[in-house]
Protein backbone atom coordinates (compact mmCIF):
# COMPACT_ATOMS: atom_id res chain seq x y z
CA UNK A 1 0.00 0.00 0.00
CA UNK A 2 1.25 3.46 -0.78
CA UNK A 3 1.94 5.99 1.96
CA UNK A 4 -0.77 8.37 0.73
CA UNK A 5 -3.42 5.64 0.84
CA UNK A 6 -2.31 4.66 4.36
CA UNK A 7 -2.53 8.29 5.47
CA UNK A 8 -6.08 8.70 4.11
CA UNK A 9 -7.16 5.41 5.66
CA UNK A 10 -5.72 6.48 9.02
CA UNK A 11 -7.40 9.88 8.69
CA UNK A 12 -10.76 8.25 7.86
CA UNK A 13 -10.50 5.92 10.89
CA UNK A 14 -9.60 8.90 13.10
CA UNK A 15 -12.69 10.81 11.95
CA UNK A 16 -14.94 7.77 12.49
CA UNK A 17 -13.62 7.20 16.03
CA UNK A 18 -13.93 10.92 16.77
CA UNK A 19 -17.59 11.00 15.66
CA UNK A 20 -18.40 7.86 17.66
CA UNK A 21 -16.84 9.53 20.72
CA UNK A 22 -18.88 12.71 20.19
CA UNK A 23 -22.12 10.76 19.80
CA UNK A 24 -21.49 8.57 22.85
CA UNK A 25 -20.46 11.51 25.04
CA UNK A 26 -23.61 13.38 23.93
CA UNK A 27 -25.66 10.39 25.07
CA UNK A 28 -23.85 10.26 28.42
CA UNK A 29 -24.15 13.99 29.10
CA UNK A 30 -27.77 14.59 28.05
CA UNK A 31 -29.25 11.12 28.75
CA UNK A 32 -31.11 11.42 25.46
CA UNK A 33 -30.67 9.72 22.13
CA UNK A 34 -28.36 11.78 19.92
CA UNK A 35 -29.51 13.62 16.83
CA UNK A 36 -26.57 12.64 14.62
CA UNK A 37 -27.46 15.00 11.77
CA UNK A 38 -27.66 17.97 14.14
CA UNK A 39 -24.32 17.08 15.78
CA UNK A 40 -22.55 16.80 12.43
CA UNK A 41 -24.12 20.04 11.15
CA UNK A 42 -22.99 21.83 14.32
CA UNK A 43 -19.44 20.59 13.84
CA UNK A 44 -19.45 21.63 10.17
CA UNK A 45 -20.78 25.09 11.11
CA UNK A 46 -17.99 25.52 13.64
CA UNK A 47 -15.36 24.38 11.14
CA UNK A 48 -16.72 26.64 8.40
CA UNK A 49 -16.71 29.61 10.78
CA UNK A 50 -13.04 28.95 11.50
CA UNK A 51 -12.24 28.65 7.82
CA UNK A 52 -14.70 31.42 6.84
CA UNK A 53 -16.33 29.17 4.30
CA UNK A 54 -20.03 29.16 3.57
CA UNK A 55 -22.52 31.76 4.69
CA UNK A 56 -21.01 35.16 5.18
CA UNK A 57 -23.28 37.89 6.44
CA UNK A 58 -22.74 41.19 4.75
CA UNK A 59 -24.60 44.09 6.28
CA UNK A 60 -24.38 47.82 6.51
CA UNK A 61 -21.68 49.29 8.67
CA UNK A 62 -22.60 52.06 11.07
CA UNK A 63 -21.47 55.55 10.14
CA UNK A 64 -19.79 57.59 12.87
CA UNK A 65 -21.25 61.08 13.11
CA UNK A 66 -20.23 64.21 14.99
CA UNK A 67 -22.57 65.52 17.67
CA UNK A 68 -22.89 69.31 17.77
CA UNK A 69 -24.55 69.42 21.21
CA UNK A 70 -22.37 66.87 22.98
CA UNK A 71 -22.41 68.73 26.33
CA UNK A 72 -26.22 68.61 26.50
CA UNK A 73 -26.16 64.93 25.51
CA UNK A 74 -23.59 64.16 28.23
CA UNK A 75 -25.63 65.98 30.87
CA UNK A 76 -28.80 64.13 29.86
CA UNK A 77 -26.98 60.78 29.94
CA UNK A 78 -25.61 61.68 33.36
CA UNK A 79 -29.08 62.42 34.74
CA UNK A 80 -30.80 59.41 33.17
CA UNK A 81 -28.06 56.93 34.09
CA UNK A 82 -27.68 58.43 37.60
CA UNK A 83 -23.91 58.73 37.44
CA UNK A 84 -21.62 61.54 38.60
CA UNK A 85 -20.21 62.34 35.18
CA UNK A 86 -19.83 61.36 31.52
CA UNK A 87 -16.45 61.55 29.78
CA UNK A 88 -16.90 63.77 26.72
CA UNK A 89 -13.88 62.22 24.94
CA UNK A 90 -15.63 58.85 24.83
CA UNK A 91 -19.02 60.15 23.67
CA UNK A 92 -19.67 58.48 20.32
CA UNK A 93 -22.68 58.44 18.00
CA UNK A 94 -23.30 56.09 15.07
CA UNK A 95 -26.17 55.58 12.68
CA UNK A 96 -27.19 53.03 10.08
CA UNK A 97 -29.48 55.49 8.33
CA UNK A 98 -28.78 57.76 5.37
CA UNK A 99 -27.58 61.20 6.43
CA UNK A 100 -29.56 62.75 3.57
CA UNK A 101 -32.69 62.32 5.70
CA UNK A 102 -33.82 65.17 7.92
CA UNK A 103 -34.11 63.03 11.07
CA UNK A 104 -32.16 59.88 11.87
CA UNK A 105 -31.98 57.41 14.73
CA UNK A 106 -28.58 57.30 16.40
CA UNK A 107 -26.86 54.94 18.81
CA UNK A 108 -24.88 56.69 21.51
CA UNK A 109 -22.12 55.17 23.63
CA UNK A 110 -20.10 56.84 26.36
CA UNK A 111 -17.99 56.04 29.39
CA UNK A 112 -19.29 57.35 32.70
CA UNK A 113 -18.07 57.33 36.27
CA UNK A 114 -19.40 57.45 39.81
CA UNK A 115 -17.14 59.04 42.41
CA UNK A 116 -15.82 57.02 45.32
CA UNK A 117 -18.15 56.70 48.25
CA UNK A 118 -17.07 56.60 51.87
CA UNK A 119 -19.38 54.66 54.16
CA UNK A 120 -19.11 54.82 57.91
CA UNK A 121 -21.25 52.04 59.29
CA UNK A 122 -18.99 51.06 62.12
CA UNK A 123 -16.07 50.64 59.73
CA UNK A 124 -14.77 53.10 57.20
CA UNK A 125 -15.11 51.62 53.72
CA UNK A 126 -13.69 53.55 50.79
CA UNK A 127 -14.92 52.39 47.41
CA UNK A 128 -12.92 53.26 44.31
CA UNK A 129 -14.37 55.27 41.44
CA UNK A 130 -16.73 53.06 39.47
CA UNK A 131 -16.69 53.24 35.66
CA UNK A 132 -19.64 52.43 33.43
CA UNK A 133 -20.29 51.98 29.71
CA UNK A 134 -23.60 53.60 28.74
CA UNK A 135 -25.45 52.65 25.56
CA UNK A 136 -28.43 54.73 24.46
CA UNK A 137 -30.55 55.59 21.42
CA UNK A 138 -32.00 58.90 20.33
CA UNK A 139 -33.44 60.81 17.40
CA UNK A 140 -31.32 63.53 15.82
CA UNK A 141 -31.57 66.16 13.11
CA UNK A 142 -28.90 66.28 10.41
CA UNK A 143 -26.93 69.44 9.64
CA UNK A 144 -24.06 69.06 7.10
CA UNK A 145 -23.13 65.49 8.15
CA UNK A 146 -23.18 66.58 11.77
CA UNK A 147 -26.11 65.84 14.02
CA UNK A 148 -27.95 67.60 16.79
CA UNK A 149 -29.41 65.07 19.19
CA UNK A 150 -32.89 65.74 20.53
CA UNK A 151 -32.08 65.18 24.22
CA UNK A 152 -35.75 64.55 25.02
CA UNK A 153 -35.65 61.36 22.93
CA UNK A 154 -32.60 59.77 24.62
CA UNK A 155 -33.40 56.29 25.92
CA UNK A 156 -30.85 54.34 27.95
CA UNK A 157 -30.45 50.78 26.65
CA UNK A 158 -27.79 49.50 29.03
CA UNK A 159 -25.42 50.55 31.76
CA UNK A 160 -22.54 48.11 32.16
CA UNK A 161 -19.99 48.40 34.95
CA UNK A 162 -16.43 48.23 33.65
CA UNK A 163 -13.93 46.64 36.01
Amino acid sequence: MSRILKFFLFFLLFIIFFEVGVISSYTLVTSQPPDVEKLINTQLDILSSYLKIGKEIVGPKPEIVNITNNVEVAETLQKKAQVDGVELETLNATTFEDLENERVNVNITAMAYRENVTESTGQIVIKPTARFMITATAVATVEDHEIKVDVGTIKILSIIRVY
